[in-house]
């Protein structure tokens, strides 16, 4: 279904940096993150949230603010020259 929703501009960039890395829609995602959100069920790849629960495979640092994403950085370099 198409709708029109309003989302943050951090979580936006969040859901298309995981559907580049699954090459899945970002609707997909965010449907998939939303129904994870709403029913506390986990659905196809297991992800956890940052809540101190593995995230494949490893422990993820606490959230400091904003995503770093392949874009992110790549601006970053692009700035400095590097």
């Amino acid at each position: 279904m198409r709708t029109t929703i309003e989302i943050e501009d951090d979580i936006l960039e969040a859901a298309r940096e995981l559907a580049r890395l699954e090459r899945v829609s970002v609707g997909r995602i965010v449907s998939r993150l939303l129904r994870q959100g709403l029913t506390g069920l986990s659905q196809g790849k297991a992800r956890e949230d940052a809540g101190g629960q593995p995230v494949g495979g490893f422990r993820p640092f606490p959230s400091r603010g904003r995503l770093v994403s392949n874009d992110l950085v790549n601006d970053i370099r692009d700035r400095e020259g590097v």
